[in-house]
């Protein structure tokens, strides 16, 4: 079940998933940019056939004028970078020109004209438009709240319509209809990539994250040093003999295992570590901000001397199940490929198996070993 505040706001979402959200509606945005600048000057079609020469030549030129404004969100978007502020940015400028053009529509009519249909719906057919956003409520209300305050302020400055008017009440009624439907939409694609996203990125036994997104995080993390020089070491750590516990207590003794191996050290992680399941009995951390070996060394002791005294309860006895891990840590070079940085973490690894395991192995460090398994 989703956390009814991931659905109110952004700020609780991981980077990773905004990321994603953000490559998700970046496609979104180009294709509904599209739709109006092909829309807003068909439509002229119907003005040509129902009203004055006059008056369709204004407000073609208003189409025109309103083509061109959003044009520049094409090339603009691909300058978004799946950041959210960005994109909060665009759809604002959306919302402006769109908004900008209906004020225009109503004021060409004036109070002694009769607004055509296709016009008076233009506020809510802009919040339908918007459903196609997998956006947060806060977000949604936002933009709602825009459109009703700019559509009231417009029918009173323009058409001299009373704000306490039977058609001020109708108008908002509907429009609170529209954006209740369109909530109830956006929160539905939110909660459909949530969803999405979480199956493809957390591993089903341990409920940490999966090797692939391990690997993105590790990838990005690399980035970061190239760019702003953010050092980060890499922990390979390994359960000893696990292959022994799976054929003495069975699979399912296993699967405790490593449930409580996964709880282990989630409690002992600090706040710039990520943890996650690399394969079978193996699991890596990230560490960030760490260039000292001697720091990293101290860090995975800790974690080790965790697993070794927790004992886990086998689900299909009662006997209480010692295990231990053996670490290997390599610190993250400049320049350097993951896969390099990863092999030279599992030679650390390799390095704790063949000194007795049940011990931590620093790239270029002798082995900090308490207590053979």
């Amino acid at each position: 079940m989703h956390k009814l505040s991931e659905f109110w706001s952004a700020r609780v979402h991981s980077e990773d998933f905004t990321r994603t959200r953000m490559g998700f509606m970046t496609v979104r945005l180009r294709l509904l940019t599209c739709l109006l600048m092909v829309g807003l000057p068909a439509w002229a079609v119907v003005d040509w056939m129902t009203l004055p020469l006059p008056h369709f030549e204004l407000l073609f030129q208003a189409r025109i004028f309103c083509t061109l404004a959003l044009s520049p969100l094409i090339p603009l978007s691909y300058l978004i970078h799946f950041k959210r502020e960005r994109m909060k940015l665009a759809l604002g400028y959306l919302m402006a020109v769109m908004m900008s053009f209906s004020l225009f529509c109503l004021h060409s009519f004036g109070s002694e004209q009769e607004l055509q249909a296709g016009y008076a719906v233009f506020p809510y057919l802009l919040i339908t438009l918007f459903a196609i956003f997998p956006i947060p409520l806060s977000l949604s209300l936002q933009l709602a709240c825009v459109v009703l305050v700019t559509m009231l302020l417009g029918h009173w400055l323009l058409v001299g319509q009373s704000i306490w008017s039977q058609a001020t009440l109708n108008q908002v009624w509907v429009l609170g209809m529209f954006t209740l439907a369109s909530c109830w939409v956006q929160c539905g694609q939110l909660n459909m990539l949530l969803r999405l996203y979480r199956e493809s990125t957390t591993d089903e036994l341990t409920g940490m994250m999966n090797r692939r997104l391990l690997m993105k995080q590790l990838e990005q993390a690399r980035a970061q040093l190239l760019i702003r020089q953010k050092h980060f070491a890499l922990v390979l750590l390994d359960l000893d003999r696990f292959k022994r516990i799976n054929d003495i207590y069975g699979h399912l003794a296993g699967d405790a295992v490593l449930k409580e191996v996964a709880i282990t050290l989630g409690e002992q992680l600090e706040p710039d570590m990520v943890l996650g399941r690399y394969g079978g009995e193996e699991f890596a951390i990230l560490m960030y901000n760490h260039a000292d070996p001697v720091l990293a060394s101290k860090v995975a002791e800790r974690l080790r001397i965790a697993v070794e005294t927790r004992l886990v309860k086998s689900p299909t006895s009662d006997e209480l199940l010692e295990v231990t891990v053996s670490i290997g840590i390599a610190l993250a070079r400049s320049g350097e490929s993951t896969d390099l940085l990863i092999n030279r973490a599992d030679e650390c690894l390799y390095q704790a198996k063949m000194a007795g395991r049940n011990c931590v192995v620093v790239e270029g460090q002798n082995s900090a070993r308490t207590d053979a398994a």
